[in-house]
């Protein structure tokens, strides 16, 4: 009898969310709200699919695209062992491009790689994203990536050919930044993250594509190993090092 009424108060709420755009049934404060946001490119008409991977406990998905915002809530979310919200499934209504939002609480694992979703993604920011610890991106359409305050410990960008630019700031756990094949990357700012030492600003000075000017720069700000780091790896392949 328990189990009855308690499907139907699930199902009522996630009834009475839909109803009504402007007033969500979930309320997320700005202090404890994760945000993800994409910049979602749907090219062909026969495949307007978008299929992300992402564990959260709950959140609000604005897609972009004048639809009702659709509401997702986790009641086992606090339970050990409980199942994770995902994967989300949704079908656009036409191709172009769109501003995909979502606001959610405790952010697990995000998965936006293009075998997962399905779609090039061009832009990404991720803010406040404390609890992600898994998060996968392989082989995206990304030309700029921000990551505010994350609790990953090692971010790939490796397999972003197209990517341009990339910020990451106040991650405290972030220790190692992984490059390949990244030979349109000209842009890199990286601040306030404690654990980022001359060790791992070294080595990821090494990864850089060579260029022939001087034009691509990194600018560094209050991280662990700025004072110490050889700047030299960079100059040395053409990078401007800024130290603010």
């Amino acid at each position: 009898m328990y189990k009855i009424i308690y499907l139907f108060l699930i199902v009522f709420v996630a009834t009475s969310c839909e109803q009504n755009n402007d007033s969500p049934f979930l309320y997320i404060t700005d202090r404890d709200a994760q945000i993800v946001e994409m910049n979602v490119e749907i090219a062909l008409s026969e495949n307007l699919v978008f299929t992300p991977i992402i564990h959260v406990s709950q959140m609000i998905v604005n897609w972009g695209d004048g639809s009702r915002l659709v509401e997702y809530v986790n009641p086992d979310s606090t339970a050990v062992g409980s199942p994770h919200l995902r994967p989300l499934r949704y079908a656009f209504p036409s191709t172009g491009s769109y501003t995909v939002n979502f606001r959610a609480i405790r952010v697990t694992r995000l998965d936006i790689s293009i075998d997962s979703v399905g779609q090039a993604i061009t832009g990404l920011n991720l803010t406040n994203c404390r609890h992600l610890k898994a998060f996968v991106l392989k082989n995206q359409s990304l030309k700029s990536v921000g990551i505010t305050t994350s609790g990953l410990k090692a971010v790939d960008f490796g397999s972003l050919s197209l990517m341009e630019n990339f910020t990451i700031s106040k991650c405290d756990s972030l220790s190692g930044i992984v490059l390949k094949n990244n030979p349109a990357l000209n842009t890199i700012s990286l601040s306030d993250n404690r654990l980022l030492s001359a060790t791992a600003l070294n080595a990821l000075f090494q990864q850089l594509p060579q260029t022939a000017s001087d034009t691509r720069t990194i600018t560094l700000s209050n991280n662990a190993g700025d004072a110490t780091c050889d700047k030299t790896i960079a100059t040395r392949k053409g990078w401007t090092v800024k130290i603010e």
